[in-house]
């Protein structure tokens, strides 16, 4: 199995500039995430893929595998494109790790990979369950429903489904409601098609880019993870990280 990571590194975030240089603990939110790809075991290559001279000083500073890229990409998915070429890497699993989910741990990551390998789909994503009322109704916790096989068959903002003649407040006790983790693995040919095509009327709509491939019929498999980590998005993300890292 020949899989590369690309960790997608933007200095500039609307809610939280410089997030990313932020310290948990010993290392910065970028460090973490670099480290817990590494420690997988499962890469021939880990890369970090920035878009500015700061963000390339500070990555050099734990890490050798650094690749400049445009400014004005879409998505993280476009910039990830333009690393893999940059690379000159030719891999079976090329894998999208977010550069602000310090929590994803390494575990994690490889169990993503190596169930790639054996699933046989277009892109293999991650899920976990949501027990939380607040995070389940949030529009910044994104659903997702399920058909045969663990396949996506929609990813919204909303919860879905919609429970029929149940209160709303007690939805969570009657189903399972799941949350996606933003850590994708492309074939190749996936990843091309992405970056290939042009932002899709569901995509634009929910401001998610994993509805593009899916409007057009690729298939994304869900693998479910024991997962109770976050992205920090926030300053008070951030906080509950601090809190979380000082626990441990």
């Amino acid at each position: 199995m020949n899989a590369i990571c690309i960790i997608p590194a933007r200095l500039q975030s609307t809610r939280l500039p410089g997030k990313l240089f932020m310290t948990l603990g010993e290392y910065s939110i970028i460090e973490h995430v670099y480290r817990n790809c590494v420690e997988a075991n499962v890469f021939t290559k880990v890369l970090i893929a920035v878009d500015d001279n700061q963000m390339h000083e500070h990555c050099a500073i734990f890490c050798d595998d650094i690749i400049m890229t445009k400014n004005n990409h879409q998505s993280g998915t476009d910039r990830i494109y333009e690393a893999y070429r940059q690379s000159g890497i030719k891999a079976d699993y090329i894998v999208n790790v977010q550069a602000d989910e310090p929590f994803l741990n390494s575990e994690l990551i490889a169990i993503l990979v190596q169930s790639h390998a054996i699933a046989g789909c277009d892109v293999m994503t991650a899920i976990t369950k949501i027990v939380d009322m607040d995070e389940l109704f949030s529009t910044s916790c994104v659903k997702v429903v399920l058909g045969q096989h663990n396949r996506a068959i929609y990813f919204s903002r909303s919860p879905i489904p919609f429970i029929r003649d149940i209160p709303m407040d007690e939805w969570i006790q009657h189903h399972d409601f799941m949350k996606h983790i933003g850590v994708y693995s492309y074939t190749e040919s996936s990843l091309q098609a992405f970056v290939n095509s042009t932002p899709s009327t569901l995509e634009m709509t929910e401001k998610l880019e994993q509805l593009r491939l899916l409007e057009q019929g690729h298939s994304y498999t869900c693998i479910e993870l024991n997962y109770d980590g976050f992205g920090i998005d926030t300053i008070e993300d951030y906080q509950k990280a601090i809190e979380r890292i000082t626990r441990e």
